[in-house]
């Protein structure tokens, strides 16, 4: 007797038996999409241009400025031009070069565990943190570094401040902010009391700039917010930099970035690149298919190029 017992259901989906569409791809249709798909990607890449050009950027690179080299305290001094000024809110940056931070072995030297405000007190459970783990890699609990790993011990150490050029006001960096929300309310969380024995490097682990010095860089140039200016910058300034991260021993760079953003985020003029890119290889490819069916076309379903 047959099994009926595993035979699909008699309906339309089970049966395959709903309506479909299935376009057929003949040379106009596809000349067609690929003339519209390059027309809006250049579209996008013209106005990502256009709001790129529009944001108004200074950096300045103090890692090689005698004064910043000699002494652990230092000052820069700045100039916003008139004709391309900084309306607020202004976005300061520091901006790191040949820094690996995406380097395998530092990109998972950390314990989110420490990082989220659990109580870590066993030596095997900060083995990712390795070569950073504990004080001279003992498996007391006294001994364990919170927070452990390589990316914590690393932190982006300079203090920076901006002054009026006459030294009368400084001018009020905000720091609230800086982080992604979701780091700070869900992924970083101060240890409980029972962790108050382990040797303690970072003060708060809610501390934004070293929530956002957490958040690994996927190049070796990168830069990372740091304060928040509330107000147009026009005219002279000058940055006082207490000078305590050290670049010299990777020959890497240190600088300020000062920059507006447009609706799109940042400078990066990259992405309009891309856009433009996509676009043209679009309108290109049109251009050619066009050319190869005007010259060398052949009639939809003729018969006659199915011998062999």
């Amino acid at each position: 007797m047959l099994d009926f017992s595993k035979r699909p259901g008699n309906t339309r989906i089970r049966q395959q038996k709903l309506k479909a569409w299935q376009p057929i791809m003949s040379p106009v249709p596809v000349i067609t999409c690929f003339s519209i798909m390059g027309i809006i990607f250049l579209a996008i890449g013209g106005l990502l241009y256009h709001f790129n050009n529009s944001i108004n950027e200074y950096e300045f690179d103090y890692s090689s400025d005698e004064a910043c080299v000699s002494s652990s305290l230092c000052e820069i001094n700045i100039t916003i031009n008139s004709d391309t000024p900084l309306r607020a809110p202004v976005y300061m940056y520091y901006k790191l070069t040949n820094y690996y931070q995406n380097h395998r072995r530092y990109v998972t030297s950390r314990s989110d565990s420490q990082l989220s405000g659990d109580y870590v007190n066993s030596y095997s459970s900060i083995q990712d943190c390795k070569p950073y783990e504990s004080l001279e890699n003992s498996r007391e609990e006294e001994d364990m570094y919170l927070p452990c790993g390589l990316i914590a011990s690393s932190q982006f150490s300079d203090v920076i401040r901006l002054f009026e050029s006459d030294g009368s006001a400084a001018v009020p960096l905000k720091k609230e902010g800086i982080a992604w929300e979701s780091d700070l309310n869900k992924k970083f969380n101060n240890p409980p009391a029972e962790a108050s024995n382990q040797i303690r490097l970072i003060p708060d682990f809610k501390d934004e700039d070293f929530i956002v010095w957490m958040r690994t860089a996927g190049l070796p140039t990168f830069r990372k917010l740091y304060r928040i200016i509330e107000q147009d910058l026009e005219g002279n300034y000058y940055f006082r930099i207490e000078n305590n991260f050290e670049v010299s021993s990777f020959k890497g760079t240190k600088s300020i970035v000062l920059s507006e953003i447009s609706i799109f985020g940042g400078k990066n003029i990259f992405l309009a690149y891309t856009y433009f890119s996509v676009g043209a290889t679009c309108i290109l490819l049109a251009i050619i298919f066009g050319i190869k069916h005007s010259i060398n076309g052949r009639q939809q379903g003729d018969i006659s190029y199915l011998n062999w």
